[in-house]
């Protein structure tokens, strides 16, 4: 769906960190997604806008935010992106990527970004964040909790997406 007053909206609010994290606080609480907010269901625009900026790109949060509302929300975002919709929207941002249900094609990958459930499947929720495989083994995990305004250090992805719940991941190439 177009929703033409978001745009405007969304050019008023800047943006402070090179990186987002926290969809429900501070501005991005309350900018519009669809019929909800990026608070409630943002979290697939701030893992491309981070995936771009991981790859050197330059994100614009409003152009992301509208490209994502008609063509990755259906449903006016009442039930936020569609997960298996994030390949070509990094794909019109710039970015290679390449689908995968595999945790193992997921851990070697040097980042990626991965929807996956928060509970039960279906019911419990989804999700979306952009994972970096730190030199250490470890992965810096952005927007991991919405209420969290840093990056969480996790040691391995199933310490991030638990048994039977990764829905799609995307590797950057």
């Amino acid at each position: 769906m177009y929703f033409p007053s978001h745009y405007k909206k969304h050019k008023a609010v800047e943006l402070t960190k090179p990186y987002l994290n926290g969809q429900s606080i501070g501005v991005l609480n309350d900018m519009p997604y669809g019929f909800r907010t990026v608070g409630n269901v943002g979290c697939g625009p701030l893992a491309l806008y981070n995936a771009m900026r991981y790859k050197g790109l330059e994100p614009d949060f409003p152009k992301i935010l509208r490209y994502m509302e008609l063509a990755a929300a259906p449903f006016g975002a009442a039930f936020g992106t569609f997960p298996f919709s994030m390949g070509y929207c990094l794909r019109h941002f710039g970015i290679k990527n390449k689908m995968t249900l595999s945790y193992k094609k997921l851990s070697s990958s040097e980042a990626c970004v991965i929807a996956y459930w928060t509970k039960r499947p279906i019911f419990g929720g989804g999700h979306f964040v952009f994972c970096v495989r730190q030199e250490d083994g470890t992965y810096l995990v952005y927007n991991r909790w919405s209420n969290v305004s840093e990056p969480r250090i996790c040691k391995t992805l199933r310490e991030v997406v638990k048994k039977h719940c990764l829905i799609v991941g995307y590797i950057l190439k």
